[in-house]
């Protein structure tokens, strides 16, 4: 009989295609659903938070539009308008 006691080499994270693929798509799917619970509770403050990776998930899945819009928001959000205009409705 063979010896079938011997450990099969073990396979490097770091070069297996589908695991990393699988944390990618864990990741993303994470970042959609805190974006959902933060606009189920109406938390404009993790929401604003958030645009930035959005932003990144859009720009590597081809939205470039997309990530463009939420840049050219939080640029405005942040630099452009007053804190009075930008949160006028937050508060």
């Amino acid at each position: 009989m063979p010896d079938t006691s011997e450990e099969q080499p073990k396979s490097n994270p770091d070069e297996d295609r589908a695991y990393h693929n699988i944390r990618l798509l864990t990741r993303d799917l994470l970042y959609i659903k805190e974006l959902v619970q933060a606009v189920h509770d109406g938390d404009f403050g993790r929401i604003e938070d958030m645009l930035g990776n959005i932003a990144c998930l859009f720009r590597g899945s081809g939205g470039c539009q997309y990530a463009t819009e939420i840049l050219h928001f939080l640029m405005n959000l942040k630099k452009v308008w007053t804190p009075e205009f930008a949160y006028v409705d937050l508060f």
